[in-house]
């Protein structure tokens, strides 16, 4: 298990110094490869590591080599096409080279462009419930004039017992869409009338903002985009916690290409303002792994279609929110039907997995097919 916590640090003009110039290093590393059109790891570090140690003398070894394979991956991810920009004030990516950190007696060790810096910082409840975790890596960030240091630390994962899985009991599928940004098996519906009506007023704000294109108009749409940003994950912080909290051992929800190409993709993230499920994702796996439960992805191709009751498939048999199985005449609403399947594809899915399998996200390809029974 690895998590990340933000430790506020005081002032300190070598670190900020640092920062700076190692931006500057990746800048350089940058405008060379995009130049020579490579991002080659080996090959950047022959054309710009004498050059860089020449023009910036007290720059660490180590962070040269961070920069250089930064720089390297934004120029692999951008394809050689276009010149990367790097900020005055990039993040500093930090590893056991240049950094140690040690929580229970608040101290950090870091490289900087003036020898190595060993600084104390103030504890609070995040670090204090993560203080017996293994620091691995960090981020060096100046943002409004404060530095901060994002680490990495990390824990062995806890197991949980696979067998006797019951889906009534143990397996919660999960259904995400439009109307309702999650619908589970156990007949619970989250609606989203909130979510889409907030998230439409940030829409609109940052259409009139950029319209006006002036410098006040352009400050206050960041103030609005950062809103908004915290509006999204304190949503997602919140539902990913009561469904983690929730007597459920298990949770499946939809893989996301397959979730995005089946409810039309452009209609349905415009809706929601491109709202992040990928988000709630990530904080639901993190949170089930502390609680010793699983979290798997399935294939939710035909769950909309499937009966859940009797496993008849066809797309005559869901008409808008309203499910109506042809075949067995069973009726319930479109989201809870697919949730329901998306359990039971979760328990098929389970079935090939160890028992005692240490927590992590897995993937489960699985095509529904007439024999499916849910619950």
């Amino acid at each position: 298990m690895q998590r990340t916590i933000k430790i506020k640090l005081n002032e300190d003009k070598d670190l900020i110094d640092t920062i700076r110039i190692f931006s500057k290093a990746r800048q350089y590393v940058n405008d060379v490869g995009y130049k020579k059109k490579i991002y080659n790891k080996n090959k950047l570090n022959k054309l710009t590591y004498n050059k860089i140690k020449k023009l910036y003398p007290n720059l660490p070894t180590g962070l040269i080599q961070t920069a250089r394979d930064v720089a390297s991956e934004s120029i692999k991810r951008e394809k050689c096409k276009i010149p990367i920009k790097v900020r005055e004030f990039s993040s500093v990516r930090l590893d056991k080279r240049n950094l140690r950190v040690n929580l229970e007696h608040k101290l950090i060790s870091i490289s900087s462009i003036n020898g190595r810096k060993k600084i104390n910082f103030q504890t609070n409840r995040l670090i204090e419930k993560y203080k017996d975790w293994k620091p691995v890596a960090g981020m060096l960030c100046y943002r409004q004039k404060q530095l901060y240091l994002n680490l990495v630390i990390e824990k062995g994962s806890h197991q949980v017992n696979l067998g006797g899985m019951q889906i009534k009991k143990d397996i919660l599928g999960i259904d995400r869409g439009v109307n309702n940004i999650l619908v589970c098996s156990n007949n619970l519906f989250f609606s989203s009338n909130h979510l889409k009506k907030v998230k439409g007023e940030y829409q609109y704000l940052k259409k009139v903002l950029q319209k006006k294109d002036t410098k006040s108009a352009k400050r206050h749409l960041k103030l609005i985009s950062r809103k908004e940003t915290r509006f999204v994950s304190d949503t997602n912080h919140r539902l990913s916690k009561w469904i983690a909290n929730s007597d459920f051992k298990v949770f499946v929800l939809e893989e996301l290409k397959d979730m995005k190409h089946r409810k039309n993709g452009r209609r349905f993230n415009k809706k929601l303002g491109s709202w992040s499920f990928k988000q709630f994702e990530t904080y639901l796996k993190y949170k089930s792994e502390e609680r010793q439960k699983l979290v798997i992805s399935v294939n939710p191709k035909y769950t909309s279609q499937t009966c859940s009751k009797c496993g008849y498939k066809d797309k005559l048999n869901r008409k808008g929110i309203n499910f109506k199985c042809l075949k067995c005449k069973y009726e319930l609403h479109a989201d809870l039907n697919a949730s329901k399947n998306i359990a039971q594809l979760g328990k098929s899915g389970l079935s090939r997995l160890f028992v005692n399998q240490p927590i992590v996200a897995t993937q489960v390809s699985y095509k529904p097919t007439n024999s499916l029974v849910g619950n």
